[in-house]
């Protein structure tokens, strides 16, 4: 199967990509978010500053935000279901105003 990740931003910017672009990771069919995670770091892993992956876990660190369905926060767990929209948007949070 298909599913798109996005990914905004200074997030978008280290690791080589548009932002905003679609980016298709090929996964098996069941996978978890984890799949993504994994998918997404054998195709940009080398690119990731330290502060943003934490490779115990596998995943982004926790200044990383995802958003899947309806724009609602994805938990920090890897064995989460994927969005049924098929995608997941990567973002990190940002101060100002």
């Amino acid at each position: 199967m298909i599913f798109t990740v996005r990914f905004y931003g200074v997030l978008a910017m280290v690791l080589g990509v548009q932002s905003g672009a679609p980016v298709s990771l090929e996964l098996i069919e069941g996978s978890e978010y984890g799949s993504v995670l994994d998918a997404i770091h054998k195709k940009y892993g080398d690119r990731f500053p330290p502060a943003m992956w934490d490779g115990e876990k596998g995943m982004f660190s926790s200044g990383v935000l995802a958003f899947g369905d309806e724009g609602r926060f994805l938990p920090r767990t890897r064995s989460v279901s994927l969005p049924k929209c098929g995608e997941i948007r990567f973002h990190l949070p940002l101060s100002g105003g």
